[in-house]
């Protein structure tokens, strides 16, 4: 019998190893599926494109990201908690109407803007989102987002042509970082769920 016990228990440690690994891989994998839009959105306006293309290519990046989202969907959480995820993640877009519909109509909005807001949009998203899902890692990543935001507010100030550019990537570096700190953390997790005793 004591086998037999010892045996459920790895297993139900298995299982949450498998989710919390997945959980560290997706926040690698849409750091690098909007990182690599937007790297590419930059260089295509530094060769004359217009910012329409950043629409385009978030919409193509938002695309990936929700079919890559919708596929871990089916290896993490249970029913219940795969309800509330899927209410939360609108969430997500909330702050970014607010910032690209409603906050332009009303203020005047630069490049600068239009460019750099997506960071602070992000980290208010994820803080709503992992609020309402109950999950730790999305809220704090959101509030550490929001809070490396407040960097944004001198860079605004300075009277360069490049800073527009210069602002957005890096808005771009600190979130992929910050991604990468969610998904060692999470992974490093996962290995006491595997490890710890008892």
């Amino acid at each position: 019998m004591e086998d037999v016990a010892k045996l459920g228990e790895m297993a139900l440690k298995l299982e949450r190893y498998r989710r919390e690994i997945i959980r560290a891989l997706a926040w690698v994998i849409f750091g690098m599926v909007f990182g690599s839009i937007f790297t590419l959105a930059s260089g295509l306006t530094l060769f004359g494109f217009g910012y329409e293309v950043f629409w385009i290519l978030l919409v193509i990046a938002s695309i990936i990201a929700g079919y890559v989202y919708a596929r871990f969907l089916r290896y993490m959480p249970a029913e219940s908690e795969l309800k509330r995820w899927k209410k939360g993640i609108f969430l997500m877009f909330i702050p970014f109407a607010i910032s690209y519909f409603v906050i332009p109509a009303i203020f005047h909005a630069n490049a600068l803007y239009f460019n750099t807001i997506w960071y602070p949009s992000l980290g208010i998203g994820l803080f709503l989102c992992g609020l309402y899902a109950g999950c730790r890692q999305m809220t704090y990543t959101g509030m550490l987002i929001s809070v490396t935001s407040l960097i944004l507010l001198p860079i605004s100030k300075m009277p360069s042509n490049n800073v527009v550019i210069g602002a957005g990537l890096l808005c771009l570096s600190m979130m992929m970082f910050i991604y990468f700190i969610t998904a060692i953390y999470i992974f490093f997790r996962a290995q006491r769920v595997i490890y710890e005793k008892g």
